[in-house]
């Protein structure tokens, strides 16, 4: 393993907040982007895509504006998810009893060798099968009443 990082579609979403209520999150996210330049799959772009164009989302951004936003998330590393992400996800979702969705995020991880996958949604410093996951906002909701 390296010293590389995987980040989360969670991440990139924060990352292009503008104002709002997660504005320190925002913040995080793009420093974090910034200084570690993480690698991302395929499936985090199409989760990405999905979140930021969603008519739930309070402001939803176009198509246009979302491949925008992609072709920005190309400059970095993305690996594609292959079926040895899919036979991996599957065993790592039984092991770790977690949504198939964020155990072939931790197969993408796994298999582009990096060590830790920046997540919201993992338990914050748990190893998932030598993947540990970092939620860079754990010191923000620590400090939520």
């Amino acid at each position: 393993m390296s010293d590389r990082t995987f980040a989360d579609s969670n991440v990139l979403i924060y990352a292009v907040e503008i104002g709002g209520e997660e504005t320190d999150k925002a913040a995080i996210a793009r420093a974090l982007i910034e200084r570690t330049r993480p690698c991302l799959s395929t499936q985090v772009l199409g989760e990405f895509y999905n979140a930021v164009t969603s008519a739930r989302r309070r402001d939803p951004m176009t198509h246009e504006e979302a491949v925008e936003w992609i072709a920005k998330w190309l400059r970095l590393e993305v690996r594609p998810v292959t079926t040895a992400h899919v036979e991996l996800a599957l065993d790592l979702r039984k092991r770790f009893q977690v949504s198939y969705y964020d155990a072939l995020i931790l197969a993408a991880a796994r298999l582009a060798e990096c060590p830790a996958v920046y997540s919201e949604d993992l338990n914050n410093g748990q190893n998932y099968g030598g993947v540990t996951a970092i939620n860079p906002f754990a010191p923000l909701q620590q400090n939520r009443p």
